[in-house]
């Protein structure tokens, strides 16, 4: 009998892949926080933000590509708001 995980790649896939940006980061987290504290499912905060749910998932994964439209849409579905703030040096 085949292992299970024969015919799974060593890599991974690319949804699941991380992006490396400190501020993506930061802000994947405060996101993924926000939605888990509501009681949100990825595809819940999607219909709510009216974005795919693709874009929550990128989002989380702080992988960059994603509109300041569609990251402003999901913040507004979580009751988020942006405050621009000087970089620390």
């Amino acid at each position: 009998m085949k292992s299970v995980n024969a015919n799974l790649s060593s890599k991974a896939r690319k949804h699941a892949q991380r992006g490396d940006n400190a501020d993506l980061l930061a802000l994947s987290a405060a996101l993924r926080d926000a939605r888990t504290a509501a009681g949100l499912t990825q595809a819940q905060l999607a219909l709510v933000s009216g974005v795919a749910r693709d874009t929550i998932i990128a989002l989380e994964n702080a992988r960059p590509g994603v509109s300041l439209g569609s990251a402003l849409r999901v913040m507004k579905g979580l009751g988020l708001t942006l405050l621009p703030t000087a970089a620390r040096r």
